[in-house]
């Protein structure tokens, strides 16, 4: 159960420089200084709070016969476990779709068997819209009997529109979750994976036992559709001139023939780096599931998110702007009580209609899976975001620059400090930061960070523009990324202090007393 309380004690701070830096010669200029409250430990992190989703669609076997998801697909696994991943939604919109087939018994045997490999625990769904409770039974029997250990929860449907009227929605999700219940009396539910109305709805009805309901879902693209006139959809529709005052956008068809025409990407990563981040927009959301299961034994959590919705814009989504955003983005939901995130993933997206997906964590490549900007944010977050959320505050009011920071213990007794600096015009300088704790190091303590890092701070740039502690994820999964030790000189007793780059983000981590 999530007391509204721990919300209060939990939230991040914007931070701001208190002078112009005028390069790394400025070490000694006044620094940003974050005061971290160690003796005040607020909500912990679950162990599975960074997650992907994929369509169910991927489950399925490509030309060849071949699955995606095999415990034999080592990069895959690697790529999973390098970057942190500890939880696996299938879904989407092709879960419901039904010019795809339902999985069968191989496709989930190949799928759970990875994710035994991969150490995840799986949110699987089932299809909703003119489903079959005895197809969905008989799966939910295979996983009972093989995969129990594995299994998160159970979801009936997705993002469930076209049923309006409540009742059949009901009729028929209780039908499906009836038939999985005869099989798998222990069975538990999350829902309803769309608007927290509907959530809530779900959480009245089954959200106290015996309903089995456990977690309230939801699903949020923060930044909108990718694609203006995407409900027009016919790009001849369009007044010329204003195709030609877009002109530097690329035109994308999907698979029915219909061309969509993207938002600017410079102006996109812009809203994905500026100081408030979309925090009003977390906020309102937030609210409403937090309402829902306050004072009942539910958590909530986005089992499908990302920045842009309908796979992504291509320049912002894929950009440098979004491993900055990722980092903040799953910090500010889990330090505000979210179970957790599944980041929508894949090398296509959609249902009845398929997109490349350009907000993709990883995609496919001739080694393995080339790992986007976005993995570099998550993989930042499963250094920073381990166990009790701890209070951060500045010494002085921030003017609004676009700075962040996060602070959590771990059991034991490390502090990490996530300092986000999305600073990155002409002109940006390193900040110097300066970390005050409550209480002392301990004695011996190392003091060490690691930086994400863009090439020449561009938000702009790709995936082979992205280190993280100076090296690259490869394509196999693998990563020699260091942390770097920070010397006496660099903090002492409480403090620690080490200088940002623009355009990068930092982890700072040390031990209490």
């Amino acid at each position: 159960m999530l007391s509204k309380h721990l919300l209060t004690s939990c939230l991040p701070v914007a931070l701001a420089c208190l002078a112009a830096l005028p390069g790394l010669s400025a070490y000694a200029a006044e620094p940003v200084t974050l005061s971290v409250a160690t003796t005040q430990p607020g909500i912990t992190i679950p162990a599975d709070a960074l997650g992907v989703s994929y369509e169910t669609s991927r489950m399925l076997p490509d030309e060849n016969g071949v699955h995606y998801f095999r415990p034999d697909n080592l990069p895959l696994v690697n790529v999973f476990k390098t970057l942190g991943i500890k939880n696996l939604r299938t879904g989407g919109n092709s879960v419901d779709a039904h010019k795809f087939p339902v999985p069968d018994e191989k496709d989930v045997i190949s799928f759970f068997e990875f994710a035994k490999v991969a150490g995840v625990k799986v949110i699987y769904s089932f299809r909703l819209e003119d489903g079959d409770p005895e197809a969905a039974a008989k799966t939910a029997r295979l996983i009972h009997d093989r995969y129990a250990d594995l299994l998160q929860t159970f979801a009936i449907g997705n993002e469930p529109y076209y049923y309006k009227d409540y009742s059949i929605y009901l009729q028929r999700w209780k039908a499906i979750r009836d038939a999985i219940l005869a099989v798998y009396p222990d069975a538990k539910f999350g829902g309803a994976d769309h608007d927290p109305e509907l959530g809530a709805k779900l959480a009245a009805d089954f959200g106290e036992p015996p309903g089995q309901v456990v977690q309230v879902t939801t699903h949020s693209y923060p930044f909108g559709c990718a694609y203006k006139f995407y409900k027009e959809g016919d790009i001849t529709k369009l007044d010329s001139n204003k195709i030609a005052r877009d002109a530097s956008n690329k035109v994308a068809m999907t698979d029915t023939g219909k061309v969509l025409l993207p938002f600017d990407a410079a102006a996109s990563r812009e809203k994905m780096v500026a100081p408030d981040a979309g925090y009003g927009t977390y906020e309102k959301i937030r609210k409403n599931l937090a309402d829902i299961v306050a004072e009942k034994p539910l958590t909530f959590r986005l089992t499908e998110t990302n920045s842009f919705w309908f796979s992504g814009l291509q320049g912002a989504s894929d950009s440098g702007a979004s491993a900055l955003w990722g980092a903040d983005y799953l910090h500010w939901w889990t330090s505000h009580g979210a179970a957790g995130l599944n980041f929508h993933t894949g090398d296509r997206t959609g249902g009845t209609v398929t997109m490349i997906c350009r907000y993709a964590a990883f995609v496919t490549a001739p080694h393995g899976y080339e790992v986007r900007p976005l993995g570099y944010g998550m993989k930042l977050f499963a250094l920073g975001g381990v166990g009790k959320v701890l209070p951060v505050s500045l010494s002085t009011p921030p003017p609004g620059r676009p700075m962040v920071a996060y602070a959590n213990l771990g059991d034991d007794k490390t502090v990490s400090v996530t300092f986000i600096n999305k600073e990155h015009d002409a002109g940006a300088e390193p900040v110097k930061v300066r970390i005050k704790l409550d209480q002392p190091l301990a004695v011996g303590a190392k003091r060490e960070a690691i930086l994400l890092t863009l090439k020449n701070g561009d938000i702009a740039g790709g995936s082979s523009d992205v280190t993280l502690g100076g090296a690259p994820i490869e394509e196999d999964g693998s990563w020699k990324g260091k942390w770097t030790a920070l010397s006496e000189s660099e903090g002492s007793g409480d403090t620690i202090d080490l200088l940002v780059p623009p355009a990068s983000a930092a982890v700072i981590r040390s031990s209490v007393r």
